[in-house]
């Protein structure tokens, strides 16, 4: 994500070059593209190997943790007596400790929150690190990550309504595991962090 924009950068200054250059020799529009695009291919490969950055490990990540969200989701469900349907025995008790563990206003961590305040207290956890995640895009984002990005804010709020529907035992879950990933991005925006971590400083097209 940080290189995205050195890459946007780069390549409309390639267009321009590669622009005049096909001008003068009188070259076709398909000639200039296809150009463009390999010059593009190889600075992108060049740009990731010199930072050591994989884009592949950036896309298996995310589906490596949501089967372990899933499980988690579905294992504390199951000990607070709140199993899916088609997943298990609806008629099961709470696991000891469950269903008088809790604090402040729910003391039972089998049953929903009737106070919908940890539903949208999730719900506003994962905006906010929707919110942050397209800070560290670009100040000029594609069309492409401006669709996804309204998606998963959509998703969001949409997590309101299904974690009242959810024991309270999840809620934390999901509470926790949302502010977990806030503090870290705003942690990660830190310079002083970013240093400590051996990260690369903040490129200035990015949001602040």
């Amino acid at each position: 994500m940080a290189l995205t924009p050195v890459l946007h950068g780069w390549l409309e200054t390639l267009k321009t070059s590669v622009g005049i250059d096909h001008k003068l020799k009188g070259r076709d529009y398909s000639t200039f593209n296809t150009e463009i695009q390999d010059a593009y291919r190889a600075k992108v490969k060049e740009l990731y190997s010199a930072n050591r950055c994989n884009p592949r490990v950036s896309f298996v990540l995310p589906w490596v943790q949501i089967p372990l969200f899933i499980t988690m989701s579905l294992t504390i469900r199951g000990m607070a007596g709140y199993p899916l349907p088609f997943l298990g025995d609806s008629s099961l008790a709470a696991e000891p400790g469950f269903t008088e563990g809790g604090v402040l206003w729910f003391p039972d961590l089998a049953a929903s929150d009737p106070t919908w305040i940890m539903p949208i207290a999730v719900g506003a956890v994962n905006l906010l690190n929707i919110e942050l995640n397209g800070r560290m895009m670009s100040k000029t984002p594609t069309r492409n990550q401006v669709i996804f990005r309204n998606f998963f804010r959509v998703l969001a709020v949409s997590m309101i309504p299904i974690a009242h529907e959810a024991p309270m035992a999840i809620c934390l879950y999901w509470l926790s595991s949302g502010s977990y990933s806030v503090i870290q991005n705003v942690a990660f925006r830190v310079p002083a962090v970013r240093q400590w971590l051996k990260l690369p400083p903040m490129p200035k097209g990015v949001k602040e």
